[in-house]
């Protein structure tokens, strides 16, 4: 990625790359948790909530195991809040 700081980055300054490889970490913790894989226009709205509301930065993508985690709990409480299991 472009910036490797700290600092919370919005998710709309995000590079493009960046968004993309959120969104595969994303179809991975996924897979789990919905019976058909989402579309992107279905996941980037709940990527860009988890995103702000966890202050990420470009370094966290450092830790590919961390940020599927993170993915996948966020996800998954939003299925069993949605009934989707």
């Amino acid at each position: 990625m472009y910036n490797t700081g700290t600092s919370p980055v919005p998710f709309t300054e995000l590079p493009s790359e960046a968004r993309v490889l959120l969104f595969i970490f994303a179809m991975g913790a996924a897979a789990r948790h919905m019976a058909q894989p989402p579309k992107r226009a279905e996941l980037d709205p709940l990527l860009e909530i988890i995103w702000n509301r966890n202050r990420l930065c470009l370094s966290d993508f450092a830790d590919p195991y961390r940020m599927t985690a993170l993915l996948e709990k966020e996800i998954k409480s939003v299925c069993v809040a949605d009934g989707a299991q």
